[in-house]
């Protein structure tokens, strides 16, 4: 009996070899680097029309970037408040606006009864550079959820350098969060001073600190916008119909850099960030600071933002035909090839990736759009205003129920939605009247956008996909198509696709380059990148574009 076991176990032992013997060895996993630097580059404004429209004038960065990248043409914003806040925070997080809570530009505080800014924190202090002055007050203590740069700080082996810049706080911001340990926001405050807060660091960064001062603003005084490429490569009129005529300008070139004052003030600071100089600034700094500070320059992955804000300012001012938004674009395409032919030296070909996108598109003027036969006009928030505050009067008798309106959230004092709730028929008799103003598509109330079921109303459901308790209005006024809410020029920030598609696009590390016609959104663009570094993140409403990776 004994011998029969052993036999039989040696019987075992020996077809087991024989099968260890053919099995194919076992494959090894591939070691995937990832990206020594994450570009994110953010082009306040690029409508997702611009590469087809105007792509022909571009043949430096841009055209590298969109000739040579990963594409998503169909890409765009799945919510309504299509703004630069919310479009930023979505970027730098892969999450929307019900997710991150960051629904605006701004959002009603009803302890302050007022309007701030959504960076806005009292608790923070301005730290300048250059030797500035600096008065403004912001963080993004008000985000919900980490950010990829967070996420990427918290999960590295090394701590990442972090550098974000832009014009405006909260597009800096957005783009890399709350920051931390290794991480550098910088802005530029209304009167043209670069600066963080005490949130970032304590004392100015040395290296920033030393750019601002050798590299002052008040250069520019007396410097003259004329068009960088010949008049017979733009497209349409150059003083085109509903254009607004901003201080100091005319409609037409050329545009010169300074003040009734001879100085350099606030209202020559008010050109300069509505000029091709502010990009320029920003790409130049990057590109010397991302020298500096050895960025992508040693094992692991580090990460520049830019937010490249001229092409809004400008957009708002002579919209989305004029040649005064082509010539930013072909400005801003020398110098993100610039910033490319620095990184390619310092880092190296290869070895960085690049994700480009938008915030939000843009309308067209709407007395540009009438001319073809659209019907298009002005939508005034007075209107809307007047419209609210004596429909509640009529229903609530007088009292103080109206409290603000912004972008297309108009909200009313504590308690007032009771009192409509109570009254029979109140609640949609207020509907209807906001509904009566001329431009006024849609009304949204609190019980349609509270509401947790499922709706098959595209519109809703983009309003929802933006819609945050306790920040967001109590109803939604929607404009008609081609009717934006601007006195002059044009503005965004609607459900409608010309403010909500924009660019998608990747390229250089882990990229494999091409057009893809799936659906995708720059919430898309956060997973994606902790895809490509290995990291995940703690949230996401995107998903990772995996056609687009090697």
């Amino acid at each position: 009996m004994i011998r029969r076991v052993v036999t039989v176990c040696l019987l075992i032992v020996a077809l087991a070899g024989l099968g260890a013997a053919q099995a194919p060895p076992r494959a090894s996993v591939p070691r995937v680097d990832p990206p020594r630097l994450v570009v994110l580059l953010v082009i306040d404004q690029f409508s997702g029309e611009y590469p087809n429209l105007y792509g022909q004038q571009w043949t430096h960065g841009l055209a590298r970037l969109f000739s040579g990248g990963a594409t998503f043409p169909l890409a765009a914003f799945p919510y309504a408040d299509t703004v630069t806040c919310a479009g930023h925070f979505t970027i730098g997080t892969g999450t929307l606006p019900r997710t991150h809570g960051m629904i605006g530009d701004d959002w009603y505080d009803p302890a302050t009864k007022r309007l701030p800014e959504c960076t806005t924190d009292p608790d923070a202090t301005s730290v300048p550079f250059g030797g500035g002055t600096g008065t403004e007050h912001h963080s993004g203590r008000w985000s919900m959820v980490p950010s990829f740069a967070d996420e990427l700080r918290l999960q590295s082996a090394r701590l990442p350098k972090i550098l974000s810049i832009s014009l405006k706080a909260r597009s800096a911001i957005g783009l890399v969060g709350r920051g931390g340990p290794g991480t550098m926001v910088i802005w530029n405050e209304a009167n043209g001073t670069w600066a963080t807060s005490d949130v970032y660091t304590k004392t100015p960064w040395p290296d920033v600190d030393a750019y601002v001062r050798a590299h002052p603003v008040a250069a520019a005084y007396g410097q003259t916008w004329t068009r960088l490429l010949p008049l017979s490569s733009y497209l349409f009129d150059d003083d085109g119909a509903g254009e607004n005529t901003p201080a100091g300008w005319t409609r037409t070139f050329p545009h010169e850099l300074k003040s009734p004052s001879g100085q350099p003030d606030r209202a020559f600071i008010s050109q300069w960030d509505r000029s091709p100089w502010i990009d320029a600034y920003v790409g130049e700094m990057a590109s010397a600071l991302a020298v500096k500070l050895r960025l992508g320059q040693e094992p692991g992955t580090d990460v520049l933002a830019l937010g490249f804000s001229a092409l809004d300012e400008v957009g708002h001012d002579f919209g989305p035909r004029s040649h005064e938004v082509q010539d930013v674009m072909a400005r801003l395409d020398v110098v993100i090839g610039s910033l490319l032919d620095t990184l390619d030296t310092s880092v190296g070909a290869g070895r960085y990736v690049v994700a480009v996108t938008a915030d939000h598109g843009v309308a067209p003027i709407p007395e540009q759009a009438a001319a073809l036969g659209f019907n298009a006009g002005r939508t005034r928030s007075a209107d809307i205003r007047q419209a609210a505050q004596a429909s509640l009067t009529t229903l609530l008798g007088e009292g103080s129920f109206y409290a603000g309106f912004s972008e297309m959230s108009l909200y009313l004092t504590p308690g007032t939605i009771d009192l409509l709730r109570a009254k029979t028929g109140a609640m949609e008799e207020f509907k209807r009247a906001l509904a009566a103003v001329p431009g006024v598509a849609r009304v949204f109330g609190p019980d349609e956008l509270a509401a947790s079921t499922p709706t098959e109303d595209p519109m809703l459901r983009a309003i929802r996909n933006g819609y945050f308790p306790g920040r967001s209005g109590d109803f939604f006024v929607v404009p008609k198509p081609y009717w934006p809410m601007a006195a002059a020029g044009t503005t965004h920030g609607t459900p409608y696709g010309y403010d909500q598609r924009v660019p998608v696009l990747f390229y250089g590390a882990g990229i494999k380059a091409g057009r893809y016609l799936s659906a995708a959104t720059p919430a898309d663009i956060a997973p994606t990148l902790a895809a490509l570094c290995g990291i995940t993140l703690a949230q996401a409403d995107g998903h990772v574009l995996g056609e687009a990776l090697k």
